[in-house]
């Protein structure tokens, strides 16, 4: 349990040193970024697609 927390911690405290360094500009510019669109492949894009139709 101790060395998770410690973990959780040390990812917390160098996220924190990242966006430090970043400045205002760079951190609007991810903001406008689509997360959600990424690259789909043929194979995922035929997922939900009933083939009885």
């Amino acid at each position: 349990m101790k060395k998770g927390r410690h973990r959780r911690y040390e990812e917390a405290r160098a996220l924190k040193q990242t966006v430090h360094n970043d400045n205002i500009e760079s951190l609007f510019d991810r903001l406008d970024d689509d997360p959600f669109d990424l690259p789909v492949t043929e194979e995922a894009s035929l997922v939900g697609v009933d083939d009885d139709e």
